[in-house]
């Protein structure tokens, strides 16, 4: 009975034993399933998803941006060449001109008179050298007396020419057409010969002055295209005309000169602040959103991407145009998988899960119900 009772105690404690282990075992199974599933999430979690798009360079004009302004094609100051009173002011400040027009006229005062009496002394030494000559002809006259007669002649027609020109000079004209930008005078007022008269500005072309840095004058070529964008938006297109030979000693840059068409009805005047732009060559660039740029950890301005391994990649890149469609830059290779969205949030080297920027897109166009749902929404 003994022995019964033992062997039944036995059996209990085995059936508990193999029980317990059975449910230990899967206790401890179920626990390593819900660690290995957590660090696999952890692991996928660390993955930032990250939009790209794929590019490929384009070629484009490099670009040379310098500050300047507008300048006048020239300028003069007119000058009185006679002396007199002012008489006549017919143009005002602030009028465009025409090469020839009359801007004032001094009086004329006994210059008609003075004129008259220039051309009867003419007369009369033209006369006086006739005679001479005849006589001198028929031996009664020496050739020092013809001589005398024909210098006496040479002299009053030099008179009759001083006067013409001093009552020519009485009428102040504009030597080019231009803008008369001021004057110095008003009617009444006596001038002497070299007294400031009145300034006048040629704008047509308008001219963009800018200094170019000593590395790059020798990229830059007489007569090559330009552009300037004026700080109102407007654009103008024209040519290089001048190159300085030789550079400013404080700065060591050179003064470079862009002229361009100025259209009457939209004149530009000077000392309007312009970026002149000038292309010397071309190279392999892409055309982004500057709100993709990024900085590295020295400060250095670039470009994050992804490699073939799908980890984050940082280029420095280099700005070659800003454009109302985006900025041109340069420092990417040939082909790029440039980040869109996201760069903010990851490394160098950091490995990502990647979306492409069409497949997005065409997602976003899947989710938008069709015209037969939406009618089909309506009428319910």
């Amino acid at each position: 009975m003994k022995f019964l009772l033992n062997k039944s105690v036995m059996i209990a404690i085995g059936i508990a034993a193999v029980v317990s282990i059975w449910l230990l075992s899967g206790l401890f199974t179920e626990k390593e399933e819900v660690v290995a599933k957590s660090v696999v999430e952890t692991h996928t979690k660390n993955k930032v998803n990250v939009l790209v798009s794929t590019q490929e360079a384009h070629d484009h004009a490099d670009i040379i941006s310098l500050y300047g302004q507008t300048e006048a094609n020239r300028d003069v100051e007119l000058k009185a060449q006679t002396k007199g009173r002012i008489s006549e002011l017919l143009i005002e400040k602030g009028t465009v001109v025409s090469k020839g027009d009359v801007i004032a006229r001094i009086a004329m005062d006994d210059r008609k008179y003075q004129l008259e009496g220039a051309r009867a002394a003419v007369r009369f030494r033209e006369l006086e050298y006739d005679a001479s000559k005849k006589l001198s002809q028929k031996s009664f006259r020496s050739q020092t007396k013809l001589a005398e007669s024909k210098s006496l002649l040479n002299s009053a027609r030099a008179d009759l020419e001083n006067i013409r020109l001093d009552i020519e000079h009485t009428e102040i004209k504009a030597p080019f057409d231009g803008y008369l930008e001021n004057t110095s005078i008003e009617v009444g007022d006596f001038v002497d010969s070299g007294d400031p008269i009145a300034k006048i500005v040629d704008l047509s072309p308008i001219v963009v002055s800018a200094a170019i840095p000593e590395y790059s004058i020798s990229k830059i070529k007489d007569g090559q295209a330009a552009r300037a964008v004026l700080n109102d938006g407007r654009i103008l297109e024209g040519i290089v005309r001048f190159i300085a030979a030789t550079s400013d000693n404080s700065t060591r840059t050179y003064r470079v000169e862009m002229e361009a068409p100025n259209d009457a009805q939209e004149l530009i005047n000077v000392g309007i602040t312009a970026k002149l732009q000038l292309s010397i060559g071309r190279q392999h660039a892409y055309q982004v959103s500057p709100a993709i740029l990024t900085l590295s950890d020295e400060g250095v301005i670039g470009i994050k991407t992804v490699d073939d391994a799908n980890k984050v990649v940082f280029h420095p890149v280099k700005l070659l145009e800003d454009t109302p469609e985006g900025i041109w830059i340069t420092g990417l290779p040939q082909t790029a998988r440039i980040i869109t969205r996201g760069q903010e949030y990851v490394s160098v080297g950091q490995e990502v899960i990647t979306t492409q920027a069409d497949d997005e897109q065409k997602a976003n166009v899947d989710e938008q119900p069709s015209a037969p749902a939406i009618a089909k929404a309506q009428e319910q």
